[in-house]
């Protein structure tokens, strides 16, 4: 079983689902509405400037991807976020080598990961208490290492991950397009990506086709943490400084993100194709807002309301699955039932 496993890979991924196709003509509608209601939202520079606000967060979102489709949930990301970008203005303020800074950024990120894996499947604790609690450690942290002021004045080493063009297109899309191609081929062809699909599926049947389930949901969260180590270079490189509330916003909004982008929040469907329709969706209502002039907690309140609906629509889809599936089992013991009796 688990050769069958290995050697067809297309077999255990999700071809793209309805509500992915959703996402993405939610997305070009949403993109008509703006450029009609919102001032300059088609100018280039606005553009440009929702992209590299977004590209962070995109980052992030893979790894809750990741994380999701393993039916898992990390909501400490943000705290995460303030501890390594705090670590990377203190290595900037003291002069370090840019690839050490790199390197330590998502070594520590990974660091972090690996501590909720090891305490979700070790210790066995629910996911979301395990992340409640560290998310709360290192907002303290955060607060601790900051002493109530801000990292101001960094040097903009990182500066050119956000701002920084090549042949005229910004750097930003080439980060997001390397990133999500190649968490796109993980996931697809190779056996770490069909064994998280497996495990969000169900974690016993994976055990039973020979996977190691623990050791693959600590992966994810391994792979979440170290995507949050490099999205605190982007961060820093973005404002040159680190606030008091860094990351506030990152874990509800990275969850939308992979939620509205069609992934099941019971794991073992989704994909990053439509994470990142997710994730530009949340940045081009984001920049709607600013351009209309709406105040920004209508953003929160926005963001809150679709996981609802979208979550709602997914326990629907989920229950009327079930509910085909036991209706077709019953049918077929009736029909086995029916030829013995002939």
């Amino acid at each position: 079983m688990a050769a069958r496993l290995t050697s067809n890979p297309l077999k255990y991924i999700p071809k793209p689902s309805r509500r992915e196709i959703f996402t993405i003509i939610l997305l070009i509608a949403e993109i008509v509405i703006f450029a009609v209601i919102a001032p300059n939202f088609l100018n280039p520079v606005n553009l440009e400037r929702v992209l590299r606000n977004a590209t962070d967060l995109a980052i992030v979102s893979i790894g809750m991807t990741i994380v999701i489709l393993m039916g898992g949930v990390d909501i400490s990301v943000g705290s995460a976020l303030g501890v390594v970008a705090i670590i990377v203005g203190w290595m900037l303020q003291a002069g370090n080598d840019p690839i050490l800074i790199a390197v330590v950024a998502v070594a520590v990120g990974t660091l972090i990961g690996s501590v909720n894996g090891l305490l979700i499947t070790v210790a066995r604790i629910p996911d979301i208490i395990v992340t409640l609690g560290t998310a709360n450690i290192w907002r303290a942290a955060v607060f601790g290492m900051l002493n109530g002021e801000w990292l101001t004045g960094l040097p903009p080493v990182f500066a050119t991950l956000t701002r920084g063009r090549i042949l005229d297109i910004p750097v930003s899309v080439f980060i997001l397009l390397i990133f999500y191609v190649l968490f796109w081929l993980v996931l697809t062809f190779l056996p770490i990506g069909r064994h998280i699909y497996a495990v969000g599926n169900s974690e016993e049947a994976a055990e039973l086709a020979g996977i190691k389930a623990k050791r693959t949901r600590a992966i994810g969260y391994a792979i979440l943490g170290g995507l949050v180590g490099f999205a605190s270079l982007l961060y820093v490189g973005r404002l040159g400084s680190v606030e008091i509330t860094v990351g506030n916003d990152l874990a509800i909004a990275s969850i939308a993100a992979v939620v509205i982008g069609g992934a099941s929040v019971t794991g073992g469907r989704g994909s990053v194709i439509g994470t990142l329709a997710g994730v530009l969706f949340i940045a081009i209502m984001r920049n709607g807002i600013v351009l209309l002039g709406i105040p920004s907690l209508w953003e929160r309140a926005v963001v809150g309301i679709l996981i609802v609906v979208f979550v709602t629509v997914d326990i629907f889809i989920n229950y009327q699955t079930q509910r085909r599936r036991q209706q077709q089992r019953v049918r077929r013991g009736l029909s086995l039932a029916a030829s013995k009796a002939d």
